[in-house]
């Protein structure tokens, strides 16, 4: 039988939806490209006629053109939301980008030499069609980014020539076009509206030729129905009443509109309930909707949805008020005041949260009743992970599961790496890419259990990964970095238990290179099922797993040493650890896991001398 030899690092993340079981049926093959008569912007069409939409969303990826991912022909969603809508269709040979304006040039080599992307665009090559396009800032639009927008100030807003929108200027009501980059109003008829959607005591107007309702604020407000705070500049406790207008994150990015077609399972105006309530809606400003630490939002980063804590400070107490509190504490305390002393019954204790296994929540929308085929993951929601650089050029994964160790494969550390070329990455987003939220570590010492033989690396597939201290410690708790639970010798999850699997690897059998950290759903096959000469016989030792998915979800090569996370309520438990297979996502031939509970009484005999995890840092609310 093959067998796999090489590490298995990552996620198998082909999206199984150009089968004849999820192919939408299509009117017909299409023939040609169209070019927009209105912008001059070529449109890519399927072979049915039908217009692609870019961008569009797959597998939490982000994509500007056709692509091959699961298929031999180059295909584009109809839609904004291919996971959401699963429409799709191939693309014609002549595959170009709609609203991304493309300008052939035969004659220059490099046709962004000298950028013709005015205004601060961007130019981008796009080689294999010797074409460019240009990426324009905010305020811009055109072929070359020639075009001015026009900015409404009562909304906070830009608006493309050619766009109308109504509002309430010095008490008239208007209605104004944006006209070659600049505004256009007129005054128009008017009545009162029905309902007032306007919000913070604005009144409401309605156009009587067009029937939109337009808001006029009062002072200090802001937006189409007044829900902005235009003077706001900090936030309160948490910020889940923050109204500013801060639109960037901590590294200087850009948040995504609350109500992007790009946001799917996500925390966003078509999953949250009384969204408005939240400060959701119609824009792209910071936000605290789930009271989290402080005000945050979505991104795209490295072509994948992210999300970030913003640029927004911390209100602070100015002194008059700290005077004006402790003038009001005095006074209470005054010695003609007699209260009489009750004693106060001690409340209960709460619960203690789990310091293990517990998640940076952020998906808070339903959740699909399917088993995931492979997602890019969102930052904290699997901070346990650990991505292990050796050497040069070999990567594994890991996971955290005290302060001071690190789980991973045995045959990752097979070759016997010297301890001074291995580095340990927390908080990992992107592959090999650090950041805020990562903190990397130098290896003290890894050990395996004596029954492991470099011979036969995936028989005992488990190493502990000591972490070097840094000031005399190791990891500290973060949103982004936590470990995860180890489970008792006797804890078993009954087969088909669906659990979950992640890592930065392959995401297919034949790809190159590594990729956002992937996340995907597997069911646990049945260790009957696993062991058929079908499947892998007598390879599969009862110190094994077998766990694989229907929908093409599998680990593949870079993935070695990660976690297979099984869950009980919201907290995960490490029941097994990434280690070998036959390919990537073969039918018939699931992944195989080292079962953790079989090394439990070793790993506490390693990591605890005294007690069974070391002390955490817990000085950090979250």
């Amino acid at each position: 039988m093959a067998r796999c030899t090489a590490a298995r690092v990552v996620l198998l993340l082909l999206p199984c939806v150009l089968t004849a079981r999820t192919r939408p049926s299509l009117p017909g093959y299409e023939t040609a490209s169209a070019r927009d008569a209105g912008t001059g912007a070529r449109k890519v069409l399927t072979t049915h006629g039908h217009e692609c939409k870019f961008p569009f969303r797959q597998g939490g990826r982000i994509h500007h053109h056709c692509i091959t991912i699961g298929s031999s022909r180059p295909w584009c969603s109809l839609t904004h939301n291919f996971d959401r809508d699963v429409q799709w269709g191939f693309c014609t040979t002549e595959v170009t980008r709609p609203n991304v304006f493309v300008h052939t040039s035969r004659r220059i080599t490099d046709p962004c030499q000298g950028n013709p992307c005015q205004n601060g665009g961007i130019c981008t090559l796009v080689p294999h069609l010797r074409t460019f396009e240009c990426t324009c800032p905010e305020s811009f639009t055109g072929k070359q980014c020639e075009q001015r927008k026009c900015y409404e100030t009562l909304h906070l807003r830009y608006y493309d020539t050619g766009e109308s929108w109504g509002r309430i200027h010095w008490r008239n009501v208007e209605r104004c076009t944006c006209v070659a980059g600049e505004t256009v109003c007129e005054r128009v008829r008017y009545t009162v509206c029905r309902m007032n959607p306007c919000e913070n005591e604005g009144t409401c107007r309605l156009i009587t030729d067009t029937g939109e309702e337009v808001c006029n604020c009062r002072l200090g407000y802001r937006g189409p129905h007044c829900s902005f705070e235009a003077k706001t500049a900090c936030y309160s406790s948490r910020g889940a009443d923050y109204r500013g207008l801060v639109g960037t994150t901590e590294t200087g990015a850009r948040c995504l509109p609350w109500n992007s077609d790009l946001l799917l399972n996500e925390l966003h105006v078509g999953t949250v309930v009384a969204a408005p309530l939240r400060g959701l809606g119609d824009h792209a400003y910071c936000r605290n909707p789930d009271q989290d630490r402080k005000p945050w939002c979505y991104t795209l980063s490295h072509g994948a949805i992210s999300w970030e804590y913003c640029d927004v400070p911390a209100c602070v107490k100015s002194e008059w008020q700290k005077s004006d509190q402790l003038t009001f504490y005095s006074r209470r305390k005054m010695p003609f005041i007699v209260t009489p002393t009750t004693k106060k019954p001690k409340p209960a204790k709460p619960k203690k949260k789990p310091v293990c296994g517990t998640r940076h929540k952020k998906r808070l929308s339903i959740p699909r009743a399917r088993i995931m085929g492979g997602n890019t993951a969102l930052p904290g929601t699997h901070p346990w992970m650990a991505a292990i650089y050796i050497r040069e050029s070999e990567f594994c994964a890991g996971t955290l599961i005290s302060s001071c160790w690190v789980v991973s494969a045995g045959h990752c550390f097979s070759r016997s790496p010297r301890k001074s070329t291995i580095r340990v990455v927390f908080g990992q987003q992107h592959f090999n890419v650090t950041g805020p939220n990562t903190k990397t570590f130098g290896v003290e010492d890894y050990i395996f259990p004596k029954k492991f033989s470099v011979f036969n690396p995936m028989l005992h597939d488990i190493v502990l990964v000591k972490l070097k201290r840094e000031d005399g410690r190791c990891v500290r708790r973060t949103p982004f970095i936590r470990p995860i639970c180890l489970p008792d010798k006797d804890m078993t999850f009954p087969d088909h238990y669906c659990c979950a699997i992640s890592g930065w690897g392959h995401t297919h059998e034949k790809a190159n290179g590594y990729s956002t950290l992937q996340e995907a759903g597997v069911r646990l096959v049945p260790h009957s099922t696993c062991t058929k000469p079908e499947v892998y016989g007598n390879h599969v030792t009862s110190d094994m797993i077998c766990a694989g998915s229907s929908q093409c979800a599998d680990a593949c090569q870079g993935d070695s040493g990660g976690p297979l996370a099984c869950a009980k309520g919201d907290v995960s438990f490490l029941y097994g650890i990434i280690s070998w297979g036959e390919g990537c996502g073969r039918v018939g031939k699931p992944g195989v896991y080292t079962k953790v509970g079989n090394y439990i009484d070793w790993i506490n005999s390693v990591v605890k001398p005294k007690r069974k995890f070391p002390r955490w840092d817990n000085h950090l609310q979250i």
